[in-house]
């Protein structure tokens, strides 16, 4: 029997209520992006004109624990922990997105090597959650199971991803790479998008988000194709490395260690200790101004590989912030350097590196590829594809936010055949 106002199975009612909460979402994800943004960009300027703010990073670090603490949030709450509950649809607190906002900013304050895209992520799936509530929403079709509590969460962070990238396209990928193309979530993605395209429009007219430079796309050419191989295999390499070192640290300082707020504290101590020993000052913070060098073509040869240690150490303690900016960062600085020793455009290998290191480091290809291109412009695209097949291809599933998709599908399937065989068997019997 089917319910009033549907029409051949479809709840026409859930599909407006569904419509308006992605509408809804929009306007919530494109706001805290903008307040994430003005937040870190003063935290940024500040940091820069008082350079001994580095000096209480230890303090900050350790502020920002107890913050989570007085919120009644575990201390150990990060991106990768934040994607785990959405993969096994578990609740996302309310609380996280101010406290994450304020962590961010007292982590960037100290000049600690994170970014805030991450945290828009941790932000987008709070606040989505939250705004979800009220709409009650329930499966637009007949005979769908009930819509779980990690849809809204998504489309949260779709929305506010996509504002603060201003990639709504690449948002949305992001986000399904993240779930793992989990059937809860993908039958969803026409308000996935919608809710993402709707915080971009918002982002977009404000122009207030992470504005990376476009470069110049070479035409076609034999080397030009050998490049997007050597950027490909270099970051494949490299994000490996840059992945397992990440979830690696953050696997042992919480089982070591223990106890948050000294991890913190010793974390930020640490990384204070080494910038003043090496006189790396202009490594610390999200790593917008080095980004921004690599894409004019200016690198050093070893700078990802500072970048890379510093934003493991960071966030491996436990202090607050993303991994997204810098994991951009660290590819174009890595595409950069390749650039200068073959004599290819530095920028352009800049671009390459920027979308392979990110694909081979997330697990996430297409969202790589779809951010790339909306960044670059549709004729970096082609390029931009075969860098970050090469890296995707060319790197182990150790991703910073764990199993990517395809290799999780690929067990599952494999299991799935496993256990037919084993059916098979039995009724054989």
């Amino acid at each position: 029997m089917v319910e009033r106002g549907s029409a051949g199975g479809v709840n026409l009612p859930q599909v407006a209520r569904h419509a308006l909460f992605a509408l809804a979402v929009g306007v919530v994800g494109a706001a805290a992006s903008i307040a994430l943004s003005l937040s870190v960009d003063v935290a940024a300027r500040l940091q820069a004109r008082f350079p001994w703010l580095l000096l209480l990073l230890p303090v900050l670090g350790a502020a920002s624990v107890l913050l989570y603490r007085a919120l009644k949030l575990p201390a150990h709450l990060a991106t990768d922990t934040m994607v785990d509950h959405l993969r096994r649809n578990d609740r996302v607190p309310p609380a996280l997105a101010p406290s994450i906002l304020v962590g961010t900013f007292l982590t960037v304050l100290g000049g600690g090597s994170v970014g805030k895209e991450a945290a828009a992520l941790q932000m987008g799936a709070s606040l989505g959650a939250l705004v979800g509530r009220p709409f009650k929403l329930a499966p637009v079709r007949e005979g769908q199971p009930a819509v779980p509590r990690g849809y809204a969460a998504a489309a949260g962070m779709a929305a506010c991803f996509g504002a603060l990238f201003f990639a709504p396209l690449g948002a949305t990928a992001f986000v399904l790479e993240l779930a793992r193309f989990d059937r809860a979530v993908a039958r969803h993605v026409p308000t996935l998008l919608l809710a993402a395209l709707t915080a971009f429009c918002i982002a977009r007219l404000t122009g207030i988000g992470d504005v990376i430079p476009r470069v110049h796309v070479p035409g076609f050419s034999w080397p030009l194709a050998a490049q997007c191989v050597l950027v490909g295999l270099a970051c494949g390499a490299a994000g490996t490395v840059f992945g397992a070192a990440l979830r690696g640290a953050r696997r042992i300082v919480r089982r070591r260690v223990g106890r948050p707020l000294l991890a913190a504290a010793a974390g930020g101590l640490l990384f204070a200790g080494v910038v003043l020993a090496f006189g790396w000052q202009g490594f610390e913070g999200t790593g917008m101004p080095l980004l921004r060098g690599a894409l004019a073509g200016h690198a050093g040869g070893a700078d990802f590989a500072v970048k890379a240690g510093l934003t493991v150490l960071a966030l491996g303690f436990g202090l607050k912030g993303g991994e997204i900016m810098p994991m951009f960062t660290v590819g174009a600085l890595l595409g950069c350097a390749l650039g200068g020793l073959t004599g290819a455009s530095a920028p352009f290998s800049a671009a390459l590196g920027l979308a392979a290191f990110f694909a081979a480091a997330s697990r996430c290809p297409l969202a790589a590829l779809f951010m790339g291109a909306e960044i670059f412009g549709l004729a970096a695209a082609p390029y931009l594809a075969l860098a970050v097949t090469v890296a995707f291809a060319g790197s182990r599933d150790v991703g910073v936010f764990g199993r990517g998709a395809a290799s999780e599908l690929a067990r599952l399937r494999a299991e799935h055949g496993a256990s037919a065989k084993d059916e098979a068997r039995g009724k054989g019997r």
